[in-house]
């Protein structure tokens, strides 16, 4: 029952990636490129790396996608310190910095990762782990990305205006000492012309 509810989710999950695709291209002219279709097991490599155990089963896959997605992420980044960088470990990496509450740069490290591998899956794997996790990934990353120019360009807008503050308080005294200086100098006229 476990197993059919993960596959039926993965399917769904397809789905609503393909309309996205398709309403987002509704103005443009069509342009259809063929999905891949999962017909029997999926397999992430035709001929897995060395120490990969787990290539055509993605019932592990999508338990330890659901196991990260219910740990905290400093567990998370226990567990990604521990692996190293065999294919195994770097897709372990990958699905751990999957969930919303990773770093950045964690989540950089671990695409970038997975990226200099993908190009050995199969076809219809890099389909899959690209419609699932990687546009949403790289998608998170981008909004994340975007949040931290803004974030800078508010701060320094933020210096420049305490700048100008302090500029303007400056000048502020200026004038009141220029006003001073030009009362004395009215007072000591007046006197001299009396």
């Amino acid at each position: 029952m476990r197993k059919s509810g993960l596959i039926v989710a993965l399917l769904v999950l397809a789905g609503c990636q393909s309309l996205t695709r398709n309403n987002d291209n509704a103005g443009e002219s069509e342009k259809v490129t063929p999905v891949a279709k999962i017909e029997s097991g999926l397999c992430l490599f035709d001929e897995p790396p060395r120490g990969l155990e787990h290539n055509c089963d993605t019932i592990y896959w999508l338990n330890k996608w659901v196991d990260a997605a219910n740990q905290p992420w400093m567990e998370r980044k226990q567990a990604l310190q521990a692996l190293s960088d065999t294919a195994s470990d770097i897709l372990h990496a990958y699905i751990l910095t999957l969930p919303t509450d990773t770093p950045y740069q964690d989540r950089l490290r671990a695409q970038l990762a997975l990226n200099d591998i993908a190009g050995a899956f199969t076809p219809i794997a890099q389909e899959v782990v690209n419609v699932i996790a990687a546009s949403h990934n790289n998608q998170i990353m981008q909004l994340e990305s975007a949040m931290v120019v803004l974030e800078q360009e508010n701060t320094s807008r933020g210096e420049k205006l305490k700048a100008l503050e302090i500029e303007a308080v400056n000048l502020r005294k200026k004038l009141e000492e220029l006003l001073q200086i030009e009362a004395t100098l009215m007072d000591k006229n007046r006197s001299t012309q009396q």
